[in-house]
């Protein structure tokens, strides 16, 4: 008998991660809408860090290494750009002149690249999934296990009706996969947060906390980007290299099923499929592999 599909969503980072096969983290407003837009520009490695300090500090290291161009510096403190980035977390200010400029990138936000490296520290497959790209994430996390996790960024380590709503958005494509899906609490919940936007995705999402501080400081034209649903055949995973002692995270991205979206421009050279890198434990002569957590040493 088939293992029935399971579904969890954490609502913020900071809670208690669940044992899953699979997280899909979700910072819609704008964390992983930006990583999405990255790649679907075309863009190279991008490295996420859990603070404007570290990403300065990884930049550097990057720039100094053998063959390596200057990476972009991008992100946030508080939806402003940090002192001395190039760039902030708006999608909408990446593109292809940047990119080709800058083929590797280094980000640090206040909750998206967080989230994304708690996830990876569980030492299981890490997505990241927006509702630009969500039916693609979905179809990717479906490929790699039965129990999927949907770790929502939250805001300030608290639930975000945003990150809600897009997990929501997601459950209700598996739903239609798999409508024998078993939800935990936390994934019926953000189901019913979806449901009650009544297919009106933008106007809810817009109500949300996040979205109306976007709007006030000059961003509301992101928040519109963001909505944009299954736009994008992008999947980014998470992996990671060595670096001196230990390993750093590192995104990449493999493209979906590019049947079920609309036809996407070519951004360049197709992204190298890293699926065979997929897996739980160094190998000799892999250049990549899952991110274990930080304290993770070579050997």
């Amino acid at each position: 008998m088939a293992r029935p599909v399971e579904a969890d969503v954490v609502l913020a980072c900071g809670e208690h991660l669940p044992a899953v096969d699979v997280w899909i983290v979700i910072d819609v407003l704008r964390a992983t809408t930006v990583i999405t837009r990255w790649f679907e520009l075309g863009g190279g490695d991008l490295y996420p860090v859990a603070s404007t300090t570290e990403a300065r500090e990884l930049t550097s290291r990057l720039s100094s290494e053998e063959g390596m161009s200057r990476p972009l510096l991008m992100g946030e403190e508080n939806a402003i750009p940090p002192e001395g980035f190039d760039l902030g977390n708006s999608p909408l200010d990446l593109s292809r002149e940047i990119i080709r400029a800058h083929p590797c990138g280094v980000m640090s936000t206040s909750n998206g690249t967080i989230a994304l490296l708690s996830a990876a520290a569980t030492g299981t497959p890490v997505i990241a999934a927006c509702v630009r790209n969500a039916s693609a994430a979905l179809d990717h996390a479906l490929s790699v296990g039965q129990r999927l996790g949907l770790l929502c960024a939250g805001r300030r380590r608290r639930p975000a009706w945003d990150d809600t709503l897009c997990a929501g958005l997601i459950l209700n494509e598996l739903r239609k996969i798999h409508p024998e899906v078993i939800l935990a609490d936390s994934a019926r919940l953000a189901l019913l947060a979806w449901q009650s936007s009544q297919g009106h995705l933008l106007e809810s999402m817009r109500t949300a906390d996040h979205a109306v501080f976007l709007d006030r400081i000059g961003y509301g034209e992101d928040i519109d980007f963001s909505c944009e649903q299954n736009v994008a055949s992008i999947v980014p995973l998470l992996y990671e290299e060595p670096e001196g002692d230990g390993m750093r995270a590192i995104l990449r991205a493999v493209l979906g099923n590019a049947r079920q979206y609309p036809p996407q421009p070519t951004p360049g050279p197709e992204p190298e499929d890293f699926t065979p890198l997929l897996q739980y434990a160094y190998e000799e002569g892999d250049t990549a592999h899952f991110f274990l957590g930080k304290n993770r040493r070579k050997g």
